[in-house]
């Protein structure tokens, strides 16, 4: 079953038009990786996916049911999005934590008040999830107490706290030095061997060609180039692909 199908999103600021009808597909329990250059529209895309900025035109789907659709900045249909965000969480490259807030409170405070979901239930998730990241000591600590891979590894405990049915990824690992991303990477490729659906925008190439099933390459807003994510990743059939990888692979 497809978990998101995107058909024909367009998106502009101003004159400078980001997304230029990108269409994509994702089936449940599959991991797309979104590579390519700064600038060519990767994070507009998550935001646009999760409705976080609003796309001029095209059509997006989760799980079977039109989410979206609109025509010349006109909303043809529309359900009701926050029907919709129950299905995804979102992980952002500078983490996003409140920061007055405890790390459990900013676990908890979503599903307790907008779910409403049972308290004692969700603090319990919450300690649990706490556990898997390996900050069971840190429940009552603020964000600016931890290091960056803490606070991503919270992020992404946040995200899981609201039981959603995939995971975005808007550069996760940006933003941390090496020896953390290690870290990150290691819950991500967890989460994919349990089969949760997710949409990774990385540039870390090796470990997008070894946990991504598929990956799409964008530039300039448009896809350029699409497939097995080992395949696209280290034989390329685009040249524009093949440079941008090659100067990627130059840069480490």
């Amino acid at each position: 079953m497809e978990a998101l199908s995107i058909k024909g999103m367009e998106k502009s600021f101003g004159t400078n038009q980001v997304l230029k009808g990108v269409s994509l597909s994702v089936d449940t329990g599959e991991v797309l990786a979104i590579l390519g250059p700064s600038g060519s529209g990767k994070s507009t895309l998550l935001r646009c996916c999760t409705f976080l900025e609003q796309m001029d035109s095209g059509e997006i789907r989760y799980f079977g049911k039109q989410a979206l659709k609109k025509e010349d900045g006109v909303k043809v249909s529309s359900a009701d999005e926050r029907e919709f965000r129950r299905d995804f969480g979102l992980v952002f490259q500078d983490f996003n934590l409140f920061p007055h807030w405890t790390v459990l409170k900013n676990l908890t405070d979503a599903p307790i008040k907008v779910q409403k979901r049972d308290p004692v239930k969700v603090n319990a998730q919450a300690k649990q999830l706490l556990e898997r990241m390996n900050l069971a000591d840190k429940a009552l600590a603020y964000p600016g107490e931890l290091s960056g891979g803490q606070q991503q590894r919270v992020a992404i405990a946040r995200a899981l706290a609201l039981k959603p049915k995939m995971l975005y990824f808007d550069e996760p690992t940006s933003a941390l030095d090496p020896e953390l991303t290690g870290e990150i990477l290691q819950i991500i490729r967890s989460l994919a061997a349990e089969q949760m659906t997710m949409v990774i925008v990385t540039h870390e190439m090796e470990f997008a060609a070894e946990v991504a099933d598929r990956a799409l390459f964008i530039d300039n807003g448009v896809v350029l180039e699409s497939g097995d994510a080992k395949q696209l990743i280290h034989n390329p059939s685009q040249e524009r692909t093949r440079q941008f990888l090659n100067k990627l692979r130059g840069q480490n």
